[in-house]
């Protein structure tokens, strides 16, 4: 696989996966073209992706995943925050959302979820939604006020992209870039654009960080494993 970056790279969640002769990888990818190629080419029963690359909405990317192919459960498997992330990506049609810092018995104990048509959340997450559907209690608010395209932007900004920058990759204009910079100082309490950048970097950490991906693909079939390597956008 492409990045090793955690304590279960990609070459690890490949070679502990096929060790269960349940489940056969019918494929890895690295970037966002690549993957959409090889999910209509396997059709593959789960996908296991890291969606949060650097220069990509993220929840946008599961959004158009799961709309295109509505049959494919998909396991987020990612060192970002569930807090923050896992359920923006269940509402946006993800199966799951597993932490990489998790144990292997939790990653593999997900994957059985997912199949058996189920929602996988962590303990934590469970938790929280339970205090949610419990009403009555509020729950410290940070990251979950932003809507989707205002987290995206926040995410960029932790990147350190600028205005311009973050305009082109959205494919929105300066203009709409600058409003969400406005309503995100409003809802997280920014008083100027300096509180912001170092806002984003504290709950995001660096550009560094943002910069890694994968998408691996599995089929309950007991076909030949095929798994192909491809490096760095």
């Amino acid at each position: 696989m492409a990045v090793g970056d955690t304590i279960i790279g990609e070459q690890g969640l490949v070679a502990i996966i096929g060790r269960d002769p349940r489940y056969c990888v019918c494929g890895a990818a690295h970037t966002f073209e690549e993957a959409n190629k090889l999910i209509r080419q396997q059709r593959p029963d789960v996908l296991l992706i890291e969606p949060f690359l650097e220069n990509r909405d993220a929840i946008r990317w599961i959004k158009d995943l799961a709309t295109e192919f509505p049959r494919i459960r998909i396991l987020v498997v990612s060192r970002q925050s569930e807090r923050t992330y896992a359920e923006r990506s269940l509402c946006a049609g993800a199966s799951g959302y597993w932490m990489k810092n998790s144990s292997v018995d939790e990653l593999m104990h997900a994957i059985e979820t997912v199949l058996a048509g189920e929602i996988y959340a962590s303990r934590a997450i469970t938790s929280v939604a339970m205090h949610k559907f419990a009403g009555g209690r509020e729950l410290p608010h940070g990251l979950d006020v932003l809507s989707d395209r205002e987290l995206a932007v926040f995410a960029l900004i932790a990147a350190e992209h600028g205005v311009c920058l973050i305009a082109e990759v959205l494919g929105i204009s300066r203009k709409t870039v600058e409003s969400h910079f406005e309503h995100i100082k409003l809802k997280l309490g920014y008083g100027n654009a300096e509180e912001l950048k170092r806002g984003a970097r504290e709950s995001f950490g660096t550009a560094a960080r943002l910069t890694t991906g994968f998408l691996i693909m599995l089929s309950e079939t007991f076909e030949n494993v095929v798994a192909t390597p491809l490096w760095g956008v």
